[in-house]
C-alpha cells in the first residue's frame, strides 16, 4: 500500500471516528434536550389551568366545570401548524384532576374517575408540596406508548385542595426527534464527504514530495540524472539531500570500480605486446625484424596513450553527471574550427569535406561538444575510402538541432550494429585493420546525454554510414537566428 492510500485511509478513518462521535454525543443530548423541552412547557401549561381551578374553587363553584369546559372547546379546535417541517393539526394534551386524597374527580378521557392516583409519582409529590412529574407507558408492550405527565397544586386560601396534571403523549414529539436526528445524519454525511475531499488533498500534498523524490531516484537508477526536486528546508529536502549525496558517494565508488576494471582489462593486451617485443629486440640482430619490433612498440605505447587519454575523457563526462555551468554555443563555428584542427588528418587520405551548415545555436558545454563533433569525424574518417567525400550537414527541425555526418565506406557490419556505443568495442580500419580505444562513440553518446539530446549511427541507404547527433536547441536565439 503506497503512502498516498496510507493518508487517504488514515484520515478518512479519523474524520469518520469523529464524525460518528460528534453523531453519538448529539444523538445521546437529543432525545433529553426534546423531553426537556416539552417538559418545560407542560410545567407551564400544568400551572396555569391549576391556577383556573383554583380560581374557581376560590369563587365558591364546586367541580371542575371550568377546566371540563375549557378543555372541551380545546379538544373541537382544529389548526394547521408547520413546526420546522412537522405539521400539528389535532389536540393531544391530556388532563386530570385529583382532590386533596389524590382521587381522580375529572380525567379528560373518561377512563379513570373516581381511581385513587395518590401512588402516582406526579400526583404524590405535588401533594407534599414538591415538583410532580412521571412518564408512563399506557401499554407495557409498546415502548412507544410512554406519556408525559407533569402536575400543579390546585389552591385555596392557601392550602392544596387538589392537583391538576397535564399530560402529552411521547410519540408528539417523536416526529421532530426522528426529523433532527435525519437532518443530523444528512448534515453529517455532507461532513463527511468534505472530510474525504480534505483527505485526498491532504494526502496529495504529503505525498507530492515523496512521489517526487521516488520519480527522482527511478531517473536515476534509469541512468536520468537531475537536481534534487524538493526546494525549501523541510525534512524531505533533507532526505533528498542525503539521498543524493549517498548516490553521489556510491556512484563515485562504484565509477572508480568500473574504470579501474575497464582500463586493467584494455591495458593488459599492449602492455603485453610491449613487454615480448622488448624481451625479444636486444636479441634480435635482422635489422628489419627489428625494426619491426621497434614499430610494435611505438604503435602499441601509441595504443596505450589513445586508451588513457579515452577513458579519462569519458570518466569527466560520466562524472559531472549533469550540466552544471552552460553557455550558447554557436554549433556551426564550433563544426567549422573542428573540421580545421583536422585538416592534416584529412589532406593525409585526400578526404573532401563537403558541409551544409545552417545557423543553429544550442546551450551547454563548449568542450564537451567538441570533443563529441571532433569523435564522430574521426570515426567517419577512419572509415573513409581514400580519395571519398565526407558529408556534413547541420539544420533545424522543430525544436532540435541536428547534426548528419556521413561517409562512404563499406558502412557497418550487421554484428556490431547493437555494440557500436559499447565501451572498448571497435571494428578494424578498413585501411589498416587496427583498431581504436573503443571509447570515442560512448563518450559521444553520454555528451548527447548530458546536454538532453541523442545519438544514432546506421547506415546509410545509399552507401556508407551516418551519424546523427540531435541536441536541443536553444530557443532564446531563435529570434536573432530567425
Amino acid at each position: 500500500m503506497n503512502f498516498f492510500i496510507r493518508f487517504f485511509v488514515g484520515y478518512a478513518l479519523v474524520a469518520a471516528l469523529g464524525v460518528l462521535l460528534a453523531m453519538k454525543l448529539f444523538t445521546d443530548q437529543l432525545v433529553p434536550g426534546v423531553r426537556q423541552s416539552v417538559e418545560e412547557t407542560l410545567v407551564q401549561t400544568a400551572n396555569l389551568l391549576a391556577e383556573v381551578a383554583s380560581q374557581e374553587s376560590a369563587s365558591g363553584q364546586q367541580g371542575t366545570l371550568g377546566i371540563e369546559a375549557i378543555f372541551h372547546a380545546y379538544e373541537k379546535r382544529r389548526f394547521e401548524a408547520r413546526i420546522y417541517g412537522v405539521i400539528k393539526s389535532d389536540p393531544n394534551l391530556r388532563i386530570y384532576v385529583t382532590d386533596q386524597n389524590g382521587r381522580v374527580v375529572y380525567d379528560s378521557r373518561g377512563l379513570d374517575i373516581g381511581k385513587d392516583y395518590s401512588i402516582w409519582r406526579d400526583v404524590r409529590l405535588t401533594l407534599s408540596g414538591q415538583y410532580g412529574a412521571r412518564t408512563t407507558l399506557e401499554n407495557e408492550a409498546d415502548g412507544s406508548s410512554s406519556v408525559m405527565y407533569v402536575a400543579a397544586p390546585i389552591l385555596h386560601a392557601g392550602q392544596i385542595v387538589g392537583v391538576l396534571s397535564v399530560g402529552k403523549p411521547a410519540s408528539s414529539f417523536q416526529s421532530f426527534i426522528d426529523l433532527t436526528r435525519a437532518k443530523a445524519w444528512e448534515s453529517a454525511l455532507w461532513l463527511f464527504a468534505l472530510a474525504l475531499l480534505l483527505a485526498l488533498g491532504f494526502s496529495y500534498w504529503m505525498t507530492r514530495g515523496l512521489r517526487r523524490l521516488v520519480d527522482y531516484a527511478n531517473e536515476v537508477a534509469a541512468g536520468q540524472r537531475d537536481r534534487i526536486p524538493i526546494e525549501g528546508r523541510s525534512e524531505l529536502r533533507r532526505l533528498a539531500q542525503a539521498l543524493e549525496h549517498l548516490r553521489a558517494e556510491l556512484d563515485g565508488k562504484a565509477h572508480v570500480e568500473k574504470v579501474s576494471q575497464l582500463l586493467a582489462h584494455e591495458l593488459k593486451s599492449p602492455i603485453a605486446a610491449i613487454h615480448g617485443a622488448i624481451e625479444l629486440l636486444p636479441d634480435e640482430r635482422d635489422p628489419e625484424r627489428r625494426a619491426r619490433l621497434e614499430g610494435n612498440i611505438a604503435a602499441e605505447t601509441a595504443r596505450l596513450q589513445r586508451i588513457v587519454e579515452g577513458v579519462l575523457n569519458l570518466a569527466r563526462a560520466e562524472n559531472r553527471g549533469r550540466l552544471d555551468e552552460r553557455e550558447d554555443i554557436v554549433l556551426d563555428d564550433l563544426i567549422r574550427d573542428v573540421i580545421a584542427t583536422r585538416a592534416a588528418r584529412l589532406t593525409n587520405k585526400a578526404l573532401q569535406v563537403e558541409t551544409t551548415l545552417a545557423p543553429a545555436k544550442v546551450s551547454g558545454s563548449r568542450f564537451l561538444l567538441r570533443q563529441a563533433v571532433a569523435n564522430l569525424l574521426d570515426n567517419a574518417a577512419d572509415f573513409s575510402p581514400r580519395g571519398s567525400v565526407l558529408e556534413i550537414h547541420l539544420e533545424t527541425e522543430g525544436d532540435h538541432v541536428r547534426l548528419r555526418l556521413r561517409d562512404h565506406g563499406a558502412g557497418i557490419p550487421d554484428y556490431a550494429q547493437p555494440r557500436l556505443f559499447e565501451r572498448f568495442y571497435s571494428v578494424p580500419r578498413p585501411d589498416s585493420g587496427e583498431r581504436s580505444s573503443g571509447l570515442g562513440l560512448n563518450l559521444v553518446q553520454e555528451v548527447a546525454r548530458l546536454h538532453g539530446g541523442s545519438i544514432a549511427l546506421h547506415n546509410h541507404p545509399q552507401g556508407g554510414a551516418e551519424a546523427c547527433l540531435s541536441l536541443p536547441a536553444d530557443k532564446s536565439a531563435g529570434a536573432v537566428l530567425l
